[in-house]
């Protein structure tokens, strides 16, 4: 029986008064334990989750969902899982990934994408990248400052619709 499997990357950046991370994907990641095994991993960690992805059982369900940072993480987890030796990614969810440098482009082993994208200025250089590459990209815009959008309660009841979908497949008939 094919499990799902929800891989969470964190946003966050250094300042004054220490680390700050993502509380609204926090949340979120609380939501989505419902539907299978969710983990959340800082944005540097790509290669952990590389790995434990790498382990699954290829029949798996696996969803990526990064914010700011952790949403460039991703397209790297993606990238590399897409040659080594090739794993899939069902559905993969970026929100308002940032810097757009470091994006990379999404290869034919993720089945579907969203990014919400934000076409506000960007927030001390952060956010409004978009993901390039697979066929089954879908951008949704937004408008709203970068540090906001991992609040959001309607881009939550969407990835949740999603997860929920792809959780429905992965359980036996």
């Amino acid at each position: 029986m094919a499990k799902l499997f929800v891989f969470m990357m964190l946003g966050g950046f250094v300042g004054i008064d220490g680390y700050a991370v993502s509380p609204g994907i926090l949340l979120l990641a609380h939501r989505l334990s419902t539907f299978g095994d969710v983990s959340t991993h800082n944005w540097s960690s790509q290669s952990d989750v590389v790995q434990r992805i790498a382990s699954l059982d290829p029949n798996d369900k696996v969803v990526l969902i990064g914010y700011s940072g952790g949403g460039f993480a991703i397209t790297r987890v993606a990238e590399e899982l897409n040659s080594n030796p090739g794993h899939r990614i069902d559905l993969l969810i970026a929100y308002d990934p940032s810097p757009t440098w470091s994006m990379r482009t999404l290869g034919k082993n993720v089945v579907r994408a969203i990014c919400y994208c934000n076409d506000l200025p960007l927030f001390l250089g952060m956010g409004g990248a978009k993901l390039t590459g697979s066929n089954t990209v879908e951008v949704v815009n937004i408008s709203e400052p970068h540090p906001v959008v991992q609040f959001d309660e309607r881009l939550h009841k969407r990835t949740i619709a999603e997860v929920e979908k792809l959780a429905n497949t992965a359980r036996p008939k």
